[in-house]
Formats: structure tokens, sequence, C-alpha cells
């Protein structure tokens, strides 16, 4: 049994090696250089934003009633009503 398992394990590695590419020798001058690409080839500089006068700023903070008004109707007012109850636990042993 133990000289199956070997040869098994000799032809799976024997498949393995002759489907990986052969590599260049690194020593061999005529080997395929890889051309050099720099990390920043698409570097873009970062460009600082339009300053707002801080008076244009606040006059539209009160267009849009404040930090919070920025989405208009998505935070309900403050001293709404009450969030309803939660119903009582039932009892061991009830069904609902």
């Amino acid at each position: 049994m133990s000289i199956a398992r070997f040869a098994l394990a000799a032809l799976v590695a024997g498949s393995a090696a002759a489907q990986a590419p052969a590599r260049p020798d690194p020593a061999d001058p005529k080997a395929g250089a890889r051309a050099y690409e720099s990390a920043f080839k698409g570097y873009r500089p970062y460009n600082d934003p339009e300053l707002v006068r801080w008076r244009e700023a606040n006059e539209e903070m009160g267009r849009l009633n404040g930090h919070i008004g920025h989405v208009p109707g998505s935070v309900p007012p403050h001293g709404g009503t009450a969030a309803a109850k939660p119903p009582a636990p039932s009892a061991p042993g009830e069904r609902k």
C-alpha cells in the first residue's frame, strides 16, 4: 500500500513540475529584463479645496437650519412624540 502512495505522490509532483513555466537564468544578459515602472506613475498631487468665506458658510448653514439640516426631513424635530411602548413580556407557557 505504501508503494502505491509513493507512486501516486511522485506522479502528482512530476505533473506539477511539468506544468511550471521555465524561469530564465537571471545571470543571462539575454534574459527578458523587466521594464522599470515607478510606483508613482499614476500619482496626482493633492489640491487644496476651494476656500469659502466664513460669512457665506454661516449663511448656508442658516438656510439649511444648521448642521442637522444638511438633509432636510431626515431627523425628527426635538421634543417629538415619545416612542411606542414595547409589548409586555408574555408569561411562560402562554401562547400569542
